[in-house]
């Protein structure tokens, strides 16, 4: 993932998004925006290699985007020594996207218990329209060796 803006430096929680490397997410240009507790804002330019027939953006590519600010806004919540998994996404397309526009997905967490989160989600364009919605369900897991991945957590102090 590239540098994060220089108006988010002072957000733990965005050093942690910004920090983490997803070779998925690079290819696709996924870049995180935002993050607090509870909260995650990634955004993508759509290029060609996004685009499915009749010039469309692929709906993988927006269930990605949607998955990964519901994502990371659910780690904001985890327990220390814990990461998460999406255990359920769901979604709605709402409009098209195509070659170009620019999108920003953004997650909420809505609730967050002892083994699980709840969240919801959404995709606009530069323009504020709506491109799809969401919720998801995200499992807190231990990681095997806590020791090897201490730095993953954002403190909740």
């Amino acid at each position: 993932m590239s540098s994060p803006d220089e108006k988010y430096h002072d957000s733990a929680h965005f050093h942690f998004a910004a920090s983490r490397y997803v070779p998925f997410l690079e290819h696709l240009g996924i870049e995180p925006v935002d993050a607090s507790d509870g909260y995650a804002e990634f955004h993508m330019t759509v290029k060609e290699h996004h685009l499915r027939t009749l010039g469309l953006l692929h709906g993988g590519v927006v269930a990605t985007l949607l998955d990964t600010a519901m994502g990371f806004a659910s780690i904001t919540k985890a327990p220390k020594g814990h990461h998460v998994v999406t255990i359920q996404l769901n979604m709605n397309f709402i409009r098209a996207a195509y070659e170009d526009e620019v999108l920003t997905a953004k997650g909420t967490v809505t609730h967050s218990g002892r083994k699980t989160a709840v969240l919801k989600g959404e995709v606009l364009n530069q323009d504020g329209k709506t491109i799809a919605i969401g919720t998801s369900t995200f499992m807190y897991l231990p990681f095997p060796d806590e020791t090897k991945h201490a730095t993953t957590h954002v403190s909740q102090e």
